[in-house]
């Protein structure tokens, strides 16, 4: 116990040392120290089984609660048990072998600001969010978990992928509608969702499984973080392509707006929506989705 206590006293050393701050001194100057260490129980980094989704099973990981900001490009957050969230504020941060709890403090699980852009791989996001599990613009998440999640899944603003990862078992919530994917549309772009397993649910305040957005609400805080977004901004297509997707009052529903180029395509859907599978009425190419038992799937 001596042990494991000492090892992990170092990390939070070395992670305060390299640019995170723990809920504390939000205004000092961004630390220009090494990237971060992984968790020292966690051991070496090693990709997991292709088919693998969430945080690998086995591994031991660093518990720490606290609202961590990461300031430092390029930092590495591995091995983590959080019971709070991470907000990116730098840009090529890594969340990887991780599990985030919320616990109704924090708006996100990871969330970027600014111009700050993070790769989520092998990790779950799971508990009580303000809105959303993962939120903003410019990141990747690559076979993460949402689950037991009482607020959005994943929003995914101009230059967000979300790929290889499952939503599953959200918790809805008695004072707003939740939706387990929302896209941005409208001035940005540049998104993508593909081979994902996307299951909402169906049932009071349960929105819908892929929602299509003019305006996605990545909650940026100060005028200073909105221009930052707004030059980083993207022109490229909404794609929604390879996916499974099931639950909510509409599986998938882009109900107004135009915008960006909208491709859904190539997706597989279960008949569990309670109003209808797909309601589309701004523009969007549509093709080549069916039904997990074989029927096409239309307007």
């Amino acid at each position: 116990m001596f042990l494991v206590r000492a090892a992990l006293g170092v990390f939070l050393a070395a992670t305060l040392a390299a640019g995170v701050a723990m809920g504390v001194d939000r205004d000092a100057a961004p630390v220009t120290d090494a990237p971060l260490p992984g968790c020292p129980l966690t051991g070496p980094y090693v990709p997991p089984p292709p088919d693998s989704v969430g945080t690998p099973a086995g591994l031991t990981l660093c518990p720490v609660r606290a609202a961590l900001e990461v300031r430092t490009p390029g930092a590495v957050l591995d091995g983590l048990d959080l019971v709070g969230g991470v907000v990116v504020a730098a840009p090529d941060v890594v969340v990887r072998r991780s599990r985030i709890t919320g616990d109704g403090t924090t708006a996100a699980g990871v969330r970027t600001v600014g111009r700050g852009s993070v790769r989520i791989e092998d990790s779950t996001l799971t508990g009580d969010f303000t809105d959303a599990a993962v939120d903003g613009a410019a990141w990747v998440a690559e076979r993460i978990e949402l689950t037991g999640v009482s607020a959005d899944g994943a929003r995914l603003g101009p230059g967000a992928t979300l790929r290889n990862s499952w939503l599953h078992d959200f918790r809805p919530r008695p004072d707003r509608e939740i939706d387990a994917v929302t896209l941005a549309a409208g001035d940005g772009g540049d998104v993508l969702v593909e081979d994902n397993r996307v299951a909402l649910g169906r049932g009071s305040g349960l929105g819908s499984a892929v929602l299509v957005d003019p305006v996605v609400a990545a909650h940026h805080e100060s005028e200073a973080e909105q221009l930052a977004l707004k030059g980083q901004s993207r022109k490229g297509p909404v794609v929604v392509r390879g996916n499974e997707l099931g639950g909510g009052e509409y599986t998938l529903l882009q109900d107004v707006g135009e915008g960006s180029t909208v491709r859904i395509t190539g997706n597989r859907f279960h008949r569990d929506a309670a109003a209808a599978t797909v309601r589309i009425r701004g523009a969007a190419v549509l093709a080549d989705n069916l039904f997990v038992d074989g029927g096409e799937v239309r307007r």
